[in-house]
């Protein structure tokens, strides 16, 4: 039997400069997939690009030719790499490859040619979802197959990796290859576009209106195509948004939704914060206008010097409100039964405005020409219902979702998601929706191929798609950049109290016009020369043969629901692109039972149990299918990022199930910014791409023991080079799954001396046990303290993993066992941490040392069952010199001894490092290092005895 050919990405990656160009990608704007369509956690294309390179080419014989490999690999991952081809990427003097970013595509091209037998490899992406794994194999060269169960993301799909490297190509070429499927009328520039002459050659960004259609069709169509939807939608919809005397022009509209007040009666409206512009040098905000006779609550505009008061805090803090009419507070559960009932409105507080040749924004108050605009926009949306005798009702009364992570808006009554849209807002997303179908119609008699003008009607379908996610009354208004910031700001449908309405027509985020053109730019981006993907709407437990690689990203257990998510975009989709794209819109809804999610309300009514035997299932039979596609030496890549173990455990379960071993595993960091959401939990900077090979034909089971020293060997050699690249924290144990995986999962069962199987969730107790003993040990930067008991364990593994972040419980679980520690016991009334309830789920959180203090002065000292944990000794003493006790303080030292004295400072040093600047905790503790009651004596060495070695055959 030959011995199988390694790839580089089994042997070598650049992990830091693919790391770092990831993170940089979060900031890039003009052309990035991201700004075609949201799509919920898209991986970085520099990730993408990397990984796929490195996975498809062979690692080479000698280590300098390696080394030139991995420049080439790191270089090519950059942004500048794809934006300016003709610039060296990054000099040799820099340790840079020296190369151009076109210099680096075809070298990688013909490499990757090279190496698989001079044909282009075949790679299938099953959860294909935001199209970034299939638009960087394109851009490697390879023939490539996306494929997704929803309907949205196979039209962001067709968006980013067929039309563009189809129709987006020069006319000319295209007439060339295909000459019976090419854009324009018979692969010649259309009449309409050189009838379009000087008047609209600015909106085809380039000098002549034929010239741009010559260099890329699809784009200029699609500028062309959405200004003549613009022009209409101006002429019908001018009246609802009014200019001002002066010619200001209104770009949003802020409303605040209200509560009728149980005490006086007064409409409360429900505000979250008055700003209405934050920066160094411009104050604006919100100012209540209060009529206590007529119970009535206006607005006003104040500026500079005129603001007073904090307009950080308004009414309403976590539903909680204030009537600023009688002074009363009402209870969340009170403004959520109002929306239940019917009774919560909404009124308008101040417009934002744009004067034509002046910069920046203005902001005044709501006057009589707003509110009567606004009732001509009611009066007109009742008006087109009555008359509307379309197959799909006008306003759309699909079902929201009732449950999604992160909340929604269907606890206070708002329960179809025509009601996330206000009168005007509704009557322009249903005209600029009819327009699209127009639109298409006269496509089709101005002579456009039946393919080419589904082409562009995809993308303004996707342009209402845009303008809907800015223009729902779940959009906010961000004072700091003065803008409205679209409906997902997380992946959601939370309450939104107070909204921006954007005005459709005019050039600002949000609106129609710049959802054209970032289109448009997407398709410039991405109109490359490459074989366009094969986009199938398919379920991922069903794909075809013959592939040298699968790399997907797939649902991670119940993070993200994709399909209730995206059905916000799909009932607009239905009524601009239904009966025109494909037939997928014709379904009620996206599919939700066949989704690979882990959604109890999704699941039959079988509860958690049922929900999560159908992810593992799905999940199972999805790895199954991929594996079954391979050719003879092919690989499967899965990439995953996801706290819970029970989550890693399911992947893991199916990926061995499927006989797919990881040869390799790579931490990217992919996040910036901090470790810790907007709601103070834990969150992964990092995404583990695991390379997975088939578990080799003569596999057969082995025992634990016999493993034990080359699991090890693999968890600590990969986990101290992680460390060296700078991985931390929780990162850093889900770093050590794939290296120990590729020694569990090469065998087909693991036992215990006994015969009995080593199940896959004890199999990841062991990594995060061996994982933590290399933390710690450098953590404590070498120093010996002896045996470290398990609640110290656990808290220094909290800190240096989480900060101070909450965690979930199967995450608490999860490190203490990974540290040896009782949660019952770390969580008892006096200990480190405390269960809480945080949004209906259970958590646990770590206690500061000053909430331990209140409810037991000793912090433990006094409880005479067991020995005092390191972690309770280090706490007492902080909270001794942060009483101003030193005289208590040094007795403490003394009844300690030097040797325990020795050991808390070394953890107290520890501590404190992994500890957030700003926290109280981390202030303390060094304030009493450096007391001279803590600081003096030589310290006395500890013994020499170790934490002992994890036994792996227990």
């Amino acid at each position: 039997m030959t011995e199988r050919r390694k790839r580089l990405i089994e042997v070598a990656f650049p992990l830091e400069e693919v790391s770092e160009h990831s993170r940089r990608e979060k900031n890039v704007r003009h052309g990035h997939i991201s700004t075609l369509h949201i799509w919920w956690a898209r991986r970085p294309l520099a990730a993408c690009r990397a990984f796929i390179y490195a996975s498809l080419v062979d690692d080479p014989p000698s280590e300098a030719e390696r080394e030139e490999l991995l420049k080439e690999v790191a270089d090519i991952a950059s942004w500048d790499a794809v934006r300016k081809p003709d610039e060296v990427v990054r000099p040799q003097a820099k340790g840079g490859s020296g190369l151009t970013g076109a210099q680096l595509l075809e070298r990688a091209r013909e490499r990757i040619l090279r190496d698989n037998g001079g044909k282009a490899p075949r790679l299938l992406d099953p959860f294909a979802g935001g199209g970034a794994i299939p638009l960087e194999a394109l851009r490697l060269g390879c023939e490539v197959e996306a494929s997704d169960l929803n309907p949205v993301a196979v039209l962001i799909l067709k968006g980013t990796v067929e039309y563009p490297q189809k129709y987006g190509r020069p006319l000319a070429e295209q007439r060339e290859k295909r000459p019976d499927d090419c854009a324009g009328v018979d692969g010649q520039v259309p009449q309409y576009i050189r009838d379009a002459g000087g008047s609209a050659q600015s909106s085809f960004g380039e000098g002549d209106a034929v010239a741009a259609y010559e260099k890329n069709p699809l784009a200029a169509d699609v500028r062309y195509w959405g200004n003549w939807m613009l022009e209409k939608a101006r002429e019908e919809l001018a009246e609802f948004y009014p200019a001002d005397p002066d010619g200001s022009v209104p770009v949003a509209y802020l409303w605040s939704r209200t509560v009728p007040c149980p005490s006086c009666g007064a409409e409360m409206p429900l505000i979250r914060q008055y700003w209405l512009a934050r920066k160094d040098k411009k104050k604006v905000a919100l100012q209540p206008v209060i009529d206590r006779a007529n119970k009535r609550v206006d607005f006003e505009v104040v500026e500079g010097p005129n603001v007073s008061g904090d307009p950080g805090e308004a009414t309403t803090s976590r539903g909680d409100t204030l009537c600023l009419v009688c002074s009363q507070t009402v209870k969340a559960a009170y403004v959520r039964d109002a929306g239940m009932q019917g009774r919560m409105s909404a009124i308008p507080t101040a417009v934002v405005l744009e004067a034509k040749g002046a910069g920046g924004k203005r902001y005044r108050a709501d006057l009589d020409i707003d509110r009567q605009a606004y009732q001509k926009a009611v009066s007109r949306l009742a008006e087109m219902e009555r008359d509307h005798d379309g197959d799909l009702p006008l306003v759309p009364d699909e079902p929201m979702p009732r449950h999604l992570t992160g909340g929604v808006i269907t606890a206070f009554g708002y329960d179809t998601f025509g009601k996330l849209f206000n009168a005007r807002q509704m009557v322009a997303l249903t005209t600029f929706a009819r327009l699209v179908r127009e639109a298409h119609a006269e496509m089709e008699a101005a002579g456009l191929g039946d393919g080419y003008a589904k082409a562009v009607v995809s993308y303004l379908g996707l342009a209402v798609d845009r303008l809907a996610d800015y223009n729902s009354t779940l959009a906010r208004w961000v004072s700091s950049g003065e803008f409205t910031a679209g409906t997902f700001a997380r992946q959601a449908l939370p309450m939104v109290w107070d909204y921006s309405e954007v005005c459709p027509m005019q050039v600002t985020a949000g609106a129609f016009p710049g959802a054209v053109e970032w289109i448009a730019l997407i398709i410039g981006a991405e109109a490359f020369d490459a074989a366009s993907a094969i986009v199938v709407q398919r379920d991922a437990r069903l794909t075809s043969s013959g592939f040298s690689a699968v790399v997907t990203d797939p649902p991670y257990y119940d993070a993200i629901n994709y399909a209730d998510l995206s059905d916000f975009f799909y009932v607009w989709a239905k009524r601009s692109l239904g009966g025109i794209v494909t037939d997928a819109l014709a379904l009620p809804l996206t599919p939700k039972r066949e989704q690979a999610v882990m959604n109890v309300y999704s699941s039959g009514g079988g509860g958690k149990d049922a929900a999560r035997k159908h992810y593992v299932d799905s999940m199972a039979e999805s790895f199954g299918a991929m594996s079954n596609s391979l050719e003879a030496d092919g690989m499967v890549s899965v990439v995953f990022a996801h706290t819970d173990p029970d989550a890693w455990a399911t992947l893991i379960d199916g990926l061995l199930a499927a006989n797919l071993v990881p040869d390799a595993s790579w931490p990217i960091d992919t996040e910036r910014g901090d470790k810790v959401s907007n709601l103070g939990q834990a969150r992964l900077k990092t995404s583990v791409w695991m390379a997975c090979r088939p578990r080799k034909p003569d596999a057969g089971p082995a025992f634990l023991g016999d493993l034990r020293e080359e699991l090890r060997e693999n968890i600590e050699g990969k986990l101290l080079d992680f460390w060296r690249r700078g991985i931390r924290g929780v990162d850093f144990f889900l770093s050590a799954i794939g290296p120990a995986l590729s020694v569990y999962g090469r065998h087909t069962k693991v036992l215990r001396p006994d015969g009995s199987e080593v199940d896959v969730r004890e199999f990841l107790d062991i990594v995060r046990r061996e994982s933590t003993r290399v933390a710690l040990q450098q953590v404590l930067q070498g120093q010996d303290l002896g045996v470290i008991d398990e609640p110290t364990r656990a808290y220094v593994t909290w800190v240096w993993s989480y900060g101070k972040a909450a965690l979930d419980a199967g995450e608490a679980i999860a490190l203490c066992l990974a540290t040896g520690a009782d949660l019952d016991d770390v969580s008892r009334p006096h200990s480190i941490a405390e269960p809480a309830k945080e949004k209906s789920k259970k958590v646990y959180r770590l206690r500061s040392i000053a909430g331990r203090a209140r409810n037991d002065e000793h912090l433990g000292q006094a409880n005479g069952a067991k020995a005092t944990p390191l972690i309770d000794q280090l706490q007492y003493g902080a909270w001794l010199w942060s009483t101003n006790r030193s005289a208590d303080l040094a007795k403490y030292r003394a009844e300690l001894g030097e040797q325990r004295w020795h050991a808390v400072r070394v953890l107290g040093q520890a501590v404190a490092d992994c500890l957030p600047d700003n926290d109280e905790d981390r202030r303390i503790i060094h304030g009493m290092l450096g007391s001279g009651a803590a600081s003096g004596a030589a310290p006395v060495a500890a013994p020499a005895t170790s934490q002992g070695r994890l036994e792996l055959d227990q």
